[in-house]
């Protein structure tokens, strides 16, 4: 009988089957089982590829830092939740040219000798590391370069969860004996053969080390923005519609962007049937879910400098660069030292740029739920951190160049902070000024100002300006002018494209009258409205006779727009109507000025 294998013997003319011992021939890639990353009951610890957002850039860094000589690996740290062995998982799947040795928390020499051993396909080679008669890293030395001789694949070493090997000494932590034995030895081996080896750690904290020397060394911060849409669009309960948005809220200022309280408030909190009970009591006490941010053992290295330190540096929202934490923290002795600690803990968040130079720092929100002594300092001590704070940040951020919105409001919202300070609401307008033209800059004061306008003088509005054109002060005047026009904008709620035509014409009428008492008539929205309607102007705006307007008034000359600056701030000069002009020069939109002047006194 003539089977099928006979028929496609004949077909193909060859063994269907190639033999199973081959000069030559590679051995099948071994089936590897991904169990490396779950807990002791079989749930995984980190999140899986498809629920995996962010960490793009830690990512990079991290397989850079592979690419580098000087480097043996990466130590991955930070606060409990942001994702440490996740980020080594996905190392772990991308490093395909490795043959891979995992440990998960404590380790020794025994425990590590065992495992590596179980690596090996030598019987010899097993049976040398094994052999106690020498040192742990003379063995490893003669392991590595026999493996390079043989063509073998270099090995990946991932120590996940290694604050288990350390233990606290002044104020910070360092190795174990037995995991710095095996530490130590690890390095010595592959830096004296040249080995291919590489070796990742994750642990909270940036433990005390000269061995850190040859790592990689990668902190961590707490998701926001995309990365934070991007992770909440993958939590059931948080995506599903069905929630109370003002619960939503609550819930995300409770977990401060951690992924492993999003996870936990996603399934404990919102899967339950009483979410706002639940959550008041979560508010109220950290005591169901502090561990998994923190350990208890932490609290004893949090003394009394690092909490006031961490305090100081809750006063800022974003994440800032180390001169402004410093500039808010030196009043506190050692607070440089302080600072340092207080990143090594964990307890500062780092970001994620390459050089040290670039990165900002940030004091996670989830300190005060559970750390007592670390709270906003009260007034009046916290206003002079946020005057110190607003001056630094506008030195550090306040340029024509900086177009991040983000940045603005936290030099704006610090500014407005300082409740002691009664122009604080002017001084940041000149601000705004100093960088003219800039939307961002822009836009920032004036979500800042309405934040804050239940603050702003509604009884003192014209008091200022009139003592500037009182002095003959034009320029401070018109800027004056300009500033009154955003707190009523902020006080009467009025949308910015509309504050021309529906600022009260009571408040236009006091700011054109006193115009025209101190200019003797020179100067005022009335005098430029006689002049605009004289060149038959009306509410609809007509390019020509609003260019015939300009050059009228002096705004426009040789058929050129003239810059703010280039403005004549002086009562001699032979424009009539030349001011006042800044509400056009901040922002101001030149159609909905043609409205203005048509409804103007009316």
């Amino acid at each position: 009988m003539v089977t099928l294998c006979d028929v496609l013997y004949q077909f193909y003319g060859a063994a269907l089957v190639t033999p199973l011992r081959k000069p030559g021939r590679k051995p099948a890639p071994r089936y590897q089982k991904t169990i490396e990353f779950r807990d002791p009951e079989g749930r995984f610890r980190v999140a899986t590829r498809k629920d995996f957002v962010g960490r793009r850039r830690q990512l990079q860094n991290c397989l850079r830092a592979f690419k580098l000589d000087d480097k043996l690996g990466v130590l991955i740290h930070g606060m409990g939740g942001l994702g440490k062995s996740t980020i080594a998982s996905r190392l772990w799947e991308r490093l395909s040219e490795y043959e891979k040795v995992f440990w998960w928390r404590q380790i020794d020499n025994s425990n590590f000798v065992e495992k590596l051993a179980d690596k090996l396909r030598d019987a010899d080679l097993r049976f040398a590391l094994k052999d106690n008669r020498n040192e742990l890293k003379y063995r490893l030395r003669d392991l590595f370069e026999n493996l390079i001789e043989a063509g073998e694949k270099p090995f990946l070493f991932l120590f996940d969860d290694f604050e288990w090997n350390l233990e606290p000494r002044e104020g910070g932590y360092v190795l174990k004996p037995e995991a710095a034995e095996v530490l130590n030895a690890l390095v010595f081996a592959i830096r004296e053969v040249g080995a291919r080896e590489k070796i990742i750690i994750t642990c909270r904290y940036e433990f005390q080390s000269d061995l850190l020397s040859e790592f990689w060394v990668q902190g961590l911060d707490a998701f926001r923005k995309a990365d934070l849409e991007k992770k909440l669009k993958r939590l059931e309960n948080f995506n599903s519609g069905k929630i109370d948005e003002k619960l939503i809220e609550r819930a995300l200022k409770l977990a401060d962007g951690n992924a492993r309280l999003l996870e936990w408030l996603d399934k404990d909190v919102f899967g339950c049937e009483d979410i706002e009970g639940k959550l008041n009591k979560l508010e109220s006490s950290s005591e169901d879910w502090q561990g998994k941010i923190i350990w208890d053992k932490l609290y004893k290295q949090v003394d009394e400098k690092i909490a006031r330190v961490l305090s100081h540096c809750l006063v800022f929202e974003i994440p800032v660069p180390m001169s402004a934490l410093e500039v808010v923290c030196e009043s506190i002795s050692g607070y440089k030292e302080k600072l340092n600690q207080a990143v090594d803990l964990g307890l500062i968040e780092v970001s994620s740029e390459v050089e040290e130079s670039e990165r900002v720092y940030r004091v996670s929100r989830i300190l005060p739920h559970i750390i007592s002594s670390i709270k906003l300092p009260e007034v009046p001590e916290v206003y002079s951190l946020y005057e110190k704070g607003s001056e630094k940040l506008f030195e550090l951020w306040g340029t024509t160049d900086n177009i991040n919105e983000e940045k603005w409001r936290e030099i704006f919202r610090f500014k407005f902070a300082n409740k002691e300070n009664p122009e604080r609401f002017r001084e940041g307008f000149y601000k705004m000024l100093s960088v003219q033209y800039n939307k961002e800059a822009d836009e920032a004061y004036e979500f800042e100002l309405r934040q804050s306008k239940t603050e702003l003088p509604e009884n003192s509005l014209f008091v200022q300006l009139e003592e500037y054109l009182c002095q003959g002060e034009w320029r401070k005047a018109d800027e004056e002018t300009a500033f009154i026009f955003f707190e009523v904008m902020a006080l009467e709620n009025i949308d910015r494209d509309k504050m021309y035509y529906q600022t009260p014409s009571q408040i236009l009428r006091e700011i054109d009258q006193l115009w025209v008492k101190y200019s003797d008539g020179k100067f005022g929205f009335s005098v430029q409205k006689d002049i605009y309607q004289s060149l038959g102007g009306t509410r609809k705006y007509d390019e020509e006779i609003w260019e015939a307007f300009c050059n009228k008034v002096g705004w426009q000359q040789g058929g050129k727009c003239l810059h703010y600056d280039e403005l004549t701030f002086n009562r001699e000069t032979h424009y009539t109507g030349h001011l006042p002009m800044g509400t056009i020069g901040f922002g101001g939109r030149v159609w909905l000025r043609t409205r203005f002047y048509t409804v103007l006194l009316e």
